[in-house]
């Protein structure tokens, strides 16, 4: 029997649905300067506007991550998407005259930004799991940087249709638009959405396929429990390759924020550009973070495939990117020529995406029966990214009225990850657990025991 392949059409609606999420993160900062103008906002206020999703999300991602892990991806992902494209849709209305000042309608935004952290939070723990489920071990990075190239497209796309909105109908109806195509994604996904053991379109041979790779059935995924030991969470902090993770993630993240909520803002202020022209330039840093995230991805599944260490294929690209990244600094050479400097953070994020390789690795040294509660740690800290860089950058801003020192900032940081990769991550391999070890010893005595 030919295996179906069921599982690309779950990795399509994984692309879809992180370009909405990445959507509903950036249509605050296409909108961050209108909104600025309107509510009369500083630069500290409005850097703080942007990192409140991010405080929420971090702070929702362990509890989160353990329900996923006793629940399961369907009807968590699936309402999820729902709730946080209703509170997109709902931002739209804080120029409306029910609210009577201005620092009410601040405090709308505050608070519906908080609301979507909340609700997206279950995001990229719920794909690292599915991921693991679905594809088998040699097809894992492939997958993972296709549905995270959907962030990069989806902002490339959007982002000058989000711009055109804005300057047409204003930026209100961007938020209208993009809380209702999440609405409709998310109730199909709640229809759709099934597990691979209880997928209807797939047949037993790519069952087999999956289990033999790795995947949902195997050995490895099955694990010695089904249920969160504490205190084998406990034993995986202690391990200093899951640290280097953790701020690595961070390292990345912090570039990627940067290009989520100051980005066009600076291509307005910091280059010159009007919001029509931002947009239009913005495609391109986006489109070349799209094929950064694919060519590491493949590059290191490739490097896997052709017979290199799992630590090998899994740490050059991530290194690379994030060494390159630093290049970001230049851009301060080149503010008064907008195609160069446009240019330069374009290679920046490239490489940036280049080395998104954090819950490939994550899948890889996990045990899966953990990967919802420590994948949400490992949020955590990509997070923390979220909730620092944008305020660091808005005081920045208030303090220097210049982006250069935001700039070293984000080189700072990027270099910071290259670090911890190259000192703390040891050899990327599953984490033995304690009673795992006590389990293998007992087998190997019994073996012994019984050959005498």
């Amino acid at each position: 029997m030919k295996p179906t392949r069921s599982r690309m059409l779950i990795l399509m609606m994984l692309f879809i649905v992180t370009a909405i999420n990445y959507m509903d993160r950036a249509n605050l900062s296409v909108a961050g300067s209108h909104i600025q103008g309107q509510f009369e906002l500083s630069p500290t206020q409005l850097g703080l506007l942007f990192s409140m999703f991010t405080w929420a999300y971090a702070l929702s991602q362990i509890p989160v991550g353990y329900i996923l892990d006793r629940v399961g991806s369907r009807v968590l992902y699936g309402s999820a998407i729902v709730l946080w494209s209703v509170f997109t849709f709902i931002m739209g209305f804080a120029s409306h005259h029910m609210f009577t000042t201005l620092t009410a309608s601040f405090m709308m935004l505050l608070v519906c930004r908080a609301l979507i952290g909340i609700a997206e939070a279950p995001s990229f723990p719920s794909n690292t799991k599915i991921i693991a489920n679905w594809f088998p071990d040699h097809e894992r990075a492939r997958a993972t940087a296709f549905y995270a190239s959907a962030q990069y497209i989806g902002l490339a796309v959007l982002t000058p249709v989000l711009s055109f909105i804005v300057a047409t109908w204003g930026w209100e109806m961007s938020f209208y638009i993009s809380g209702a195509v999440g609405i409709v994604f998310g109730i199909y996904w709640l229809i759709v959405y099934r597990d691979p053991q209880h997928s209807k379109r797939t047949n037993e041979a790519e069952l087999r396929y999956i289990r033999e790779g790795g995947g949902y059935g195997s050995a490895s995924q099955q694990g010695n429990s089904t249920t969160v030991n504490w205190m084998d969470v406990r034993h995986i902090l202690k391990q200093r390759t899951v640290w280097g993770l953790f701020i690595a993630q961070f390292a990345a993240s912090s570039t990627l924020y940067f290009f989520l909520t100051w980005f066009i803002v600076y291509l307005e202020k910091g280059l010159g550009l009007s919001i029509a022209k931002a947009g239009i330039g913005a495609m391109f840093p986006y489109l070349m973070a799209m094929a950064g995230v694919l060519c590491g991805g493949t590059l290191s599944d490739m490097l896997l495939k052709k017979g290199h260490s799992r630590t090998f294929a899994r740490k050059l690209p991530v290194m690379s990117g994030l060494l390159v990244t630093t290049s970001i600094a230049l851009v301060n050479f080149f503010q008064h020529s907008p195609t160069i400097a446009i240019a330069i953070l374009s290679i920046a994020f490239f490489a940036n995406a280049f080395s998104n390789l954090g819950w490939v690795v994550c899948s890889d040294v996990i045990p899966r029966h953990l990967i919802g509660t420590v994948g949400g740690m490992l949020n955590i800290f990509g997070n923390l990214s979220g909730i620092i860089s944008p305020i660091v950058i808005g005081v920045i801003l208030q303090k220097t009225d210049n982006f250069q020192y935001a700039m070293w900032y984000i080189a700072a940081v990027a270099l910071l990850g290259f670090l911890a990769y190259l000192f703390l991550v040891d050899k990327i391999e599953v984490i033995t657990l304690p009673h795992s070890k006590s389990n293998q010893e007992s087998a190997r005595k019994e073996i012994c025991e019984s050959s005498h």
